[in-house]
C-alpha cells in the first residue's frame, strides 16, 4: 500500500466507522439520530481547514456536505463535556496512525544517523473553569488555571510527528516523548527542558546520539577529572580572542557523562539580546540572575556523545539549529492553524476546537508528507496554504475511497509549485546551509 492509500484509508478510518463507534463509546451519541459521530467530527475538521476559521454559522453550513442538516443553535448546543471526550478520543486514535514520507529527506549530514528527533512541548492555555480537567500553572505571573501541554517529536528524515497531550503543569524533563527510547544510531536534538544527564547516559550506552545545551551550574570536569570553572574560563578564552572551544569532558557530579563539551561565543549584540532577555525572565519571577549566569550568555554552550569522526564541532552547532523547525511547527499550528483561538468564550466548545484543530494539524501533516516533506527546501506554511485551498474538495471526496487517493496524488504534485522557500542571499535558510555547508549562523 503506497502512502496515498495508507493515508486515504486512515482518514476514511478515523474520520467514518471509528468515529462512529467512538461517539457511542463515550456517550456523545446514545441513540441514532440525525447526529451521528461521524458527520460531527467531518463537518468540524473540515470546516475549521478552510483558510478562514469560521463562526458557528460557518460550522453549520459546513455540515451539509456530510449531510449533518441542524441550525447553528443545534450545533452550538452539541459543545458539550461528551462532545470533548469524543472529539479527544478521534484524536487519539488518529494519532495511533503511525504515517511516514515514502521519499525521505535526502541530506548527507542527516543521513549520518538512522534517524533525527526533536522533541519539545507547547502549552495552550485554556478557560479556568476546565482547570479540573486541564490544570494550570496557577494563575499567577502571567499563567493560567487551565492549560494543556502538547507533548510533540518529529523525525525529521521521514517527517513521522507524534504528540499526546499533558497536564498544562507537567513538567518537559518528564515528558513520555522525553523518555521514550529510539533505535539505535538514532540523534536526538533537545533544549534545556529535556536536560536529564542520568537519562541522557542510559541513552548513550543504548546507542543513541544526542545534542544538548549545557545546563548552567551543572559540573564539569576536565580529561584530569579537575573542575572546570565556566564562568572564568570563558573570560579567559574571550581574552584569548577564542571563539570556538572543543573540550573532552565529563559532566554530572554523579552521573559522570563523558561527552564533548562545544563552544562558540556569540557576537556582542546576539549576546546583548540574550542577557536582556534572561534578566527580563528573572524579574518577572521576582529574582535576579548572578553574574555567572550572566557571563554564560555570551557563549553557546553545547554538549554531546557524537563522536568527532562522525559530526564535526561546527556540524554540531549547525546540525542542533534544526531544533527551532519544530518551534517553527508550533508557530504554524497556533498562528496560521488558530490553535488556541476561539470565536466562542463557552469553556466545552473552547476545548473541542482545541481537540479537533489538533486533529486538523495531523492531517494537514499527513498530506504534507505526500510529496512536499522531501523537498529540502520545503515551505510548510505555503503547503498548508495549498491543503487549506483544497479542503472542500478534500471533504467532498472522503466518502469514496478511489476519488480520495487520485486527489492525494494531485495535492502531491501541487506542492511542487510555489511551496519551496524564498533563497535568501545573505542569510540562507536552514536546508540550504545543511545541504552546501555553510557556517553555523551567530546571529
Amino acid at each position: 500500500m503506497n502512502i496515498f492509500s495508507t493515508i486515504a484509508h486512515a482518514m476514511q478510518s478515523v474520520f467514518n466507522k471509528e468515529a462512529d463507534e467512538l461517539a457511542k463509546e463515550t456517550g456523545f451519541i446514545e441513540r441514532q439520530r440525525k447526529v451521528t459521530g461521524s458527520n460531527f467530527i467531518k463537518t468540524l475538521v473540515f470546516a475549521w481547514l478552510q483558510p478562514l476559521s469560521p463562526a458557528i454559522e460557518g460550522l453549520a453550513r459546513a455540515g451539509f456536505t456530510h449531510e449533518l442538516h441542524i441550525s447553528a443553535q443545534g450545533l452550538d448546543q452539541r459543545f458539550t463535556e461528551k462532545a470533548c471526550d469524543f472529539v479527544k478520543s478521534v484524536l487519539e486514535r488518529a494519532l495511533s496512525k503511525v504515517i511516514k514520507a515514502e521519499d525521505v529527506v535526502d541530506i548527507e549530514v542527516l543521513n549520518r544517523f538512522s534517524a533525527v528527533y526533536v522533541n519539545d512541548c507547547s502549552v495552550v492555555t485554556l478557560p479556568d473553569e476546565l482547570k479540573d480537567s486541564w490544570e494550570g500553572s496557577g494563575g499567577s505571573h502571567g499563567t493560567s488555571k487551565a492549560a494543556l501541554k502538547v507533548d510533540a517529536s518529529i523525525e525529521l528524515k521521514t517527517g513521522q510527528l507524534q504528540f499526546g497531550l499533558l497536564q498544562g503543569k507537567h513538567s518537559d524533563s518528564k515528558s513520555p516523548m522525553a523518555e521514550s527510547s529510539y533505535e539505535k544510531g538514532a540523534l536526538r536534538l533537545q533544549d534545556l527542558g529535556y536536560f536529564n544527564l542520568a537519562r541522557m547516559k542510559k541513552q548513550g550506552e543504548a546507542g543513541e546520539y544526542w545534542i544538548s545545551r549545557l545546563q548552567p551550574g551543572t559540573q564539569v570536569l576536565d580529561k584530569e577529572n579537575q573542575a572546570i570553572d565556566l564562568p572564568r574560563y570563558l573570560v579567559k578564552k574571550a581574552k584569548e580572542q577564542c571563539t570556538q572551544i572543543e573540550i573532552e569532558v565529563t559532566v554530572g557530579a554523579k552521573e559522570r557523562v563523558k561527552s564533548r563539551l562545544l563552544l562558540w561565543k556569540l557576537p556582542q549584540e546576539a549576546a546583548g539580546r540574550r542577557r536582556a532577555k534572561l534578566k527580563e525572565n528573572a524579574r518577572k519571577q521576582g529574582r535576579a540572575p548572578t553574574t555567572d549566569i550572566l557571563a554564560l550568555c555570551d557563549w553557546n554552550l553545547y554538549i554531546t556523545n557524537v563522536e568527532k569522526t562522525k559530526l564535526s564541532l561546527e556540524e554540531c552547532f549547525l546540525l542542533y539549529s534544526v531544533r527551532w523547525q519544530i518551534e517553527l511547527l508550533f508557530k504554524l499550528w497556533k498562528s496560521h492553524g488558530q490553535l488556541g483561538h476561539s470565536r466562542s468564550e463557552k469553556p466545552y466548545r473552547i476545548l473541542c476546537e482545541v481537540y479537533c484543530k489538533l486533529i486538523v494539524v495531523l492531517l494537514q501533516h499527513w498530506l504534507v508528507l505526500t510529496g512536499l516533506w522531501d523537498i529540502p527546501q520545503r515551505s510548510l506554511v505555503k503547503g498548508t496554504q495549498m491543503i487549506r485551498e483544497q479542503s472542500a474538495r478534500l471533504a467532498d471526496a472522503m466518502n469514496d475511497f478511489d476519488t480520495l487517493v487520485l486527489l492525494l496524488e494531485e495535492l502531491a504534485k501541487r506542492f511542487e509549485i510555489g511551496c519551496s522557500l524564498n533563497r535568501r542571499k545573505k542569510k540562507p535558510n536552514t536546508a540550504d546551509q545543511l545541504i552546501n555547508g555553510y557556517q553555523y549562523s551567530l546571529s
